[in-house]
């Protein structure tokens, strides 16, 4: 019986980490296709979430499999909770990254420009986070855990001071409201990604 549980836990955390590397993808192609404004990379996004929708059905399907069969304890229940718990916030972070997608597909329906607005900084630490999100979670590395948890404190602050410098562009240019308003929501979509991934990673380290 432990060793059909040992084998069963194996394989559902090779599926999750398989769902974490789709959701990586799609988090750096919805930050790519506003850098790039690229139409076809966010409808590319907005298609494959629900591919990461039903991964993460499946992934709570089979952990309640596994608890009905061998009714786990002690660690091996904490590895499924721990499982389950990240598959949500992965599912989670892939429904924020269509979201932004979504934000991106009106800013470039649009004519307006917005300038002097650098969300290029936000951007890399969000992916660097989910990047290093994942590497940990393979890996079981603490490290890079804690790399994750202090680059949030970064995500937070920039997260501050953009929303800040775009409420003054739509003070100054209220015609352009409705366009400034999806550059909001995208840095808002970014700092959740920020705060899931956060979530992911020390779950991860509290488990193991």
């Amino acid at each position: 019986m432990a060793l059909h549980l040992e084998k069963a836990i194996k394989k559902l955390t090779g599926e999750l980490i398989h769902l974490s590397a789709q959701v990586e993808e799609s988090v750096k192609l919805s930050i790519k296709s506003l850098v790039n404004r690229n139409i076809e990379m966010a409808a590319k996004v907005i298609r494959d979430d629900e591919i990461i929708d039903q991964k993460e059905i499946d992934i709570e399907e089979e952990c309640l499999k596994i608890f009905a069969l061998h009714q786990p304890v002690a660690i091996d229940l904490r590895r499924l909770v721990m499982i389950l718990k990240v598959n949500n916030d992965l599912e989670r972070i892939g429904d924020l990254a269509q979201n932004i997608s979504k934000s991106v597909l009106r800013i470039l329906s649009s004519s307006v420009i917005v300038e002097g607005f650098d969300i290029d900084d936000i951007c890399n630490s969000v992916q660097s986070m989910v990047k290093m999100s994942i590497d940990a979670l393979s890996s079981v590395n603490i490290e890079k855990a804690r790399e994750v948890l202090g680059t949030d404190d970064k995500v937070d602050e920039l997260n501050s001071i953009l929303y800040n410098e775009m409420i003054k562009k739509i003070k100054n240019s209220p015609d352009n409201m409705e366009i400034l308003i999806q550059y909001v929501h995208i840095i808002r979509h970014l700092e959740r990604i920020a705060d899931h991934t956060t979530n992911s990673v020390w779950l991860n380290v509290e488990k193991f």
